[in-house]
């Protein structure tokens, strides 16, 4: 009797405890920015990447590293798409580099250090909070042109002009 109540104890404790771990699929970039006409949004995907995140982990881990070509972000049409690509001068930097790591949970989220290498800057964030979804982990940022010695562009003499926020969303997919 004392052997069926362990093994039942064992079973249900086992689907209480939360995941450790989190094995990603997927990674997606999504950049929201206004103009004085609307709306825009640019992003980049990249589908069957395999890796495990370990939460907590005592274990040593260079996180992981995502090596995305600027010239890959999509905008939706091909005037959006080239303006994107100009203002993040791709000539000069081809490559925005994502590095993720520290993975941490206190009191029910997830936190992570996170490095963005874009147009020639390094951006730290080392507390940058993850929401946890059915489709993995997305955290969002709100960044600015001034923040990476850009100027927002504008068209037609001043007539479209982008407004100097962007948001930036990741999502790390499982």
């Amino acid at each position: 009797m004392r052997f069926l109540a362990l093994v039942a104890l064992l079973l249900f404790s086992s689907g209480i405890q939360v995941r450790k771990e989190l094995i990603i699929t997927q990674q997606k970039i999504l950049v929201s920015g206004y103009t004085s006409v609307g709306k825009f949004n640019c992003d980049f995907s990249r589908v069957g990447m395999a890796d495990t995140l370990r939460f907590n982990s005592a274990e040593v881990r260079k996180g992981l590293e995502f090596k995305i070509p600027v010239k890959n972000f999509s905008c939706g049409n091909f005037l959006l798409t080239s303006d994107f690509r100009s203002t993040l001068k791709a000539e000069d930097f081809p490559y925005a580099n994502v590095r993720v790591g520290n993975f941490r949970e206190k009191s029910g989220k997830v936190f992570c250090h996170l490095s963005l290498d874009l147009v020639g800057q390094r951006l730290e964030f080392p507390d940058l909070m993850l929401e946890r979804g059915p489709k993995g982990l997305s955290g969002k940022l709100i960044l600015n042109f001034d923040l990476l010695n850009l100027s927002p562009p504008s068209k037609f003499g001043g007539l479209v002009k982008v407004e100097n926020q962007l948001d930036l969303e990741i999502l790390l997919g499982a």
